[in-house]
């Protein structure tokens, strides 16, 4: 069964479960932690990693934890069947759900139009390519983390304008608890939307709070970030509870935050002990000028002066060491490097790693560290007309059939991606589902189109469902797009 051990296949004296490990079956290999740092300090982890990737890339995707997959229709995923899936957005028949096929539909409603040239000729680079299959495999991950979550209700009431005090409250209140359900109650009104869902008002809370975060005293950096050295944070557990909330974000489907540089989370999933910072990593200006200048030095002596002028600095660090050749300061600045860096603040990254064990975040980043880095170290991709296109599953009827409803949906996110109109693709975005980006884990439901007889169109949120009026013409299709969400997001924001 799911529940039966499984031992690691190097050194045989740790085992997992199939359902905590996620392992697609028990032909895949697993190790356990100790044996993934052996393999990451000797280079040869990632050949490991990738051979048994190779075993989960050839599953459909279905969470391991249930025991039959669940009847929903898999939705069509990028790769193969792109280019499909560019000339033909995703129909459901009204009747019964199912999906229908390009030949299936009628003529009047295959659409085939100028959608198709422009994205199909688009040159991905392979840099996004992988990113996009690493954070389609994160989204499964992160879906079967949340099977964890139960139908008990937490409510937090959180004052926008502060933002972390009041999140800091409502996660150390007694009966809060990362399995319920959360529900988020905004108390300065000013803030709420009549039109705000539990889920918009949710992505709305994490999305505030992974701002926060960022640019908090608890990372330094610009735009990739490390573990800074807080003493009063350190004091008040407030690593623990950074750790905390961004586990609950990732799986409550909240945004990710996206600024880790690659030294924490290498830290984080193989251990401070096999990861070798560099100088980037070091945010502190005067630190990193005396590394600079100990790491350029040309010649023995302007290197013992400049020892000499830092010898308070280095002492402090326990970074003295005897110097009898040049080549000595390369030892020297990797030990300020490991010490400035890791050395440093393992207190903090390790209050931070037992906060990211909430909910088993930690241990499937460990296990996957390639799919978790594209959602932890980059920032989500901006949104194009392809991702649209594919995130929306269009429910079809025979009125469909009787006017070009799809294609003037395709190519209105033409023109909206091309600057042709006064909205944004992630004005749309936020009108149907009141989220600014696709959350890491994706959306529930999954957002769909209906096409009905209604003179405006209508986002409901509650359901992640775009409703769009039958028009007899393009130009009155956009004009009641643009015209609705144009005036519905300023009456939001206002």
């Amino acid at each position: 069964s799911k529940w039966e051990i499984k031992r690691c296949q190097c050194c045989g004296s740790r085992g997992t479960h199939l359902a905590c490990s996620s392992m697609k079956s028990w032909e895949q290999n697993w190790e356990c932690m100790e044996c993934r740092s052996i393999f990451a300090k000797s280079g040869n982890y990632s050949k490991q990693k990738k051979r048994s990737l190779a075993t989960s890339e050839k599953t459909d995707g279905t969470t391991c934890l249930l025991e039959e997959p669940s009847p929903k229709y898999p939705r069509q995923s990028p790769g193969s069947q792109r280019n499909f899936l560019l000339q033909s957005p995703k129909i459901m028949c009204q009747n019964n759900l199912s999906p229908c096929s390009h030949l299936e539909r009628p003529a009047s409603n295959r659409v085939t139009m100028s959608l198709s040239p422009l994205m199909s000729n688009r040159n991905w680079s392979l840099r996004k390519k992988h990113l996009r299959k690493q954070r389609r495999e994160v989204s499964n991950i992160l879906k079967e983390l949340k099977v964890q979550v139960n139908t008990k209700t937490t409510r937090l009431n959180i004052n926008a304008e502060n933002i972390w005090n009041s999140a800091l409250k409502g996660f150390r209140q007694r009966n809060f608890s990362p399995t319920n359900t959360i529900e988020i109650k905004f108390t300065n009104c000013k803030n709420r939307s009549k039109t705000d869902t539990s889920a918009a008002s949710k992505h709305r809370f994490f999305q505030l709070l992974m701002l926060h975060l960022q640019n908090s005293s608890l990372f330094e950096g610009s735009s990739a970030k490390n573990l800074s050295l807080d003493f009063q944070a350190v004091k008040e557990n407030l690593y623990f509870e950074a750790g905390k909330m961004i586990a609950v974000s990732l799986v409550h489907g909240g945004p990710s935050p996206g600024f880790f540089s690659k030294t924490l989370f290498n830290c984080l999933v193989y251990g401070p002990e096999n990861v070798k910072p560099a100088l980037e990593d070091v945010a502190d200006v005067d630190v990193a000028q005396t590394i600079k200048m100990i790491k350029y030095a040309n010649s023995l002596s302007s290197l013992r002066s400049t020892i000499h002028d830092c010898y308070e600095f280095l002492a402090a660090a326990g970074c003295l060491r005897p110097i009898t050749a040049l080549c000595d300061k390369n030892m020297l600045v990797n030990d300020i490097l490991i010490h400035h860096v890791i050395k440093r603040i393992i207190s903090p990254l390790e209050s931070f790693r037992q906060g990211l064990k909430t909910l088993g975040v930690l241990e499937k980043m460990q296990m996957h560290p390639d799919a978790f880095s594209s959602i932890l170290c980059h920032k989500p991709e901006r949104l194009s007309a392809e991702t649209i296109c594919d995130l929306f599953t269009i429910h079809s009827s025979s009125d469909v059939n009787k006017v070009e409803g799809a294609g003037f949906w395709m190519g209105y996110l033409q023109d909206v991606e091309s600057g042709e109109s006064v909205v944004t693709l992630e004005d749309i975005l936020l009108f149907v589902t009141g989220s600014f980006s696709i959350p890491p884990i994706g959306f529930d439901p999954e957002p769909t189109i209906k096409f009905l007889h209604i003179r405006y169109p209508v986002g409901n949120r509650l359901l992640n469902c775009l409703e769009l009026p039958i028009t007899k013409t393009y130009e009155q299709f956009k004009n009641k797009m643009e015209f609705t969400i144009r005036n519905t997001l300023r009456v939001e924001r206002e």
